[in-house]
């Protein structure tokens, strides 16, 4: 259900589980370099972008893990057909994020909406208004097992397609994992009006939460509004259920699992709750799928830095040392010329290290020291933050 207006999400440049750091020389040596000025490297490194971005993703995968420390796994009392759906089903079911960071550098995730996994190459369906005016969110995939974080996982993901007339969007994830979970539309055809129905989704921040209901009636071409004046249009599902904001884009589940209706809103103090129905997802599906491309964005500018230094390392690598307001830069370049490693060292402490360039000179591999002793491991692909997870001892980036 609609919750309001989010704010604008962080779309992040640069960044695949590959190579090794292990080899290279530790944070503090490189910071120890005996540095003087040089004005011949230029005055801006083109990795800031990928490190500001990068930084970004770990500051929100740490502010969404707090949520999903809260969860646990349900306690169903709603009989064996609702137990078994979300058994089966909800790791089919999304977390999908968008938000911002503020000045202090926290994530504000106040668009906290629900999608469904609707093809296994990472297809994301939710609602046109939960990713409205954004290039892209994140997904957090369900853990296995209650709050257990080493099965939580985050990827990024653009939109690939949208229908704001009908309130759909179709997200898709940049690098997906090949264990995905996808559920398919049912016949509209086969709804009864009195059916029994299932929803998962995640209402007020309450993670893959079940609840259940029935089909009170079909509506063709019924209209709508949200606050910020948006019209819709669709023929959508009536229910009488349990739904609030954070269950907008959650599915409306059959006995077998198939998707009979999208989450989309309610009229408060009726116990009136919609869906789009079926069929208009399956078109929408069908065009999203299709016909819909989304070309790779282009290449930011050079941020100028207040100062350059250069040092070189034992092996005779240069290090050249960035100024900015925000963060220390330090990029290792080989002989040749070109960037092995980048290190940004926050005014905040917080410590990113990106690593292993592909043939576009964008970084795959990246760790995040946060703050209060918390640290992260991230992969990238085609220049996006695509997956993030918390580092164990004895962590293995080789490939």
């Amino acid at each position: 259900m609609r919750n309001g207006r989010v704010l604008p999400i962080l779309i992040f440049a640069g960044f695949i589980f590959f190579g090794s750091a292990e080899a290279q020389p530790s944070h503090e040596e490189i910071e120890n370099l005996p540095f003087a000025p040089d004005s011949s490297v230029g005055s801006g490194s083109a990795a800031y972008t990928a490190v500001v971005g990068a930084r970004g993703l770990f500051v929100a995968y740490r502010a969404e893990s707090a949520a999903l420390k809260k969860y646990r796994k349900p306690i169903l009392t709603r009989g064996p057909n609702g137990e078994s759906v979300f058994k089966n089903f909800s790791s089919s079911v999304v977390a999908v994020v968008v938000g911002s960071l503020d000045k202090s550098d926290n994530f504000n995730p106040d668009g906290l909406g629900t999608g469904v996994i609707v093809d296994s190459q990472g297809y994301v369906l939710t609602n046109w208004h939960v990713i409205e005016g954004f290039p892209g969110a994140l997904i957090f995939l369900k853990p296995s097992e209650g709050s257990d974080l080493s099965e939580a996982r985050l990827c990024g993901a653009k939109v690939a397609y949208q229908d704001p007339k009908s309130d759909l969007a179709l997200l898709r994830i940049i690098n997906p994992p090949s264990s995905l979970n996808a559920l398919k539309p049912g016949d509209i055809n086969q709804v009864q009006v009195a059916e029994d129905i299932h929803i998962i989704g995640h209402p007020h921040g309450n993670l893959w939460s079940y609840s259940n209901g029935v089909v009170s009636q079909i509506r063709d071409r019924y209209n709508w509004s949200y606050t910020d004046g948006s019209q819709h249009e669709a023929k959508v599902l009536q229910l009488q259920t349990a739904i609030n904001p954070g269950n907008s884009g959650g599915p409306v589940l059959d006995d077998s699992g198939s998707i009979l209706g999208l989450v989309a809103m309610s009229e408060e103090g009726q116990n009136l709750d919609y869906a789009i129905a079926a069929d208009v997802i399956k078109q929408f599906l069908f065009l999203g799928m299709h016909m819909s491309t989304r070309s790779a964005a282009p290449s930011s500018p050079v941020t100028p830095a207040q100062a350059v230094y250069s040092a070189r390392q034992k092996d005779g690598d240069k290090v050249i040392k960035f100024e900015y307001p925000d963060v220390r830069l330090f990029e290792i370049r080989n002989s040749d010329g070109t960037t092995s490693e980048v290190i940004g060292e926050f005014r905040n402490g917080v410590v990113i290290r990106g690593w292993d360039p592909d043939s576009n000179d964008q970084f795959r591999a990246w760790s995040a020291d946060m703050t209060q002793g918390v640290h992260l491991v991230g992969s990238s692909s085609n220049g996006l933050l695509t997956s993030i997870g918390p580092a164990s001892e004895g962590i293995s980036l080789t490939r």
